[in-house]
């Protein structure tokens, strides 16, 4: 039996080629898809903004 199948919402982000570059630049040295690495920002940093006292 296999779960269940969750609904995923994507989100479009203009970036400046210098920000997409940055973000590329970092996630080839951490052996990443870029996607991975900004969705891993996101969610540290919804983290962040729903610890108590945030």
């Amino acid at each position: 039996m296999t779960a269940p199948q969750r609904r995923t919402l994507v989100y479009s982000v203009r970036l400046s080629p210098a920000e997409s570059n940055a973000i590329q630049k970092i996630a080839d040295a951490r052996h990443l898809p870029a996607s991975t690495l900004v969705r891993a920002w996101i969610l540290d940093r919804l983290e962040q903004e729903q610890a108590p006292g945030a």
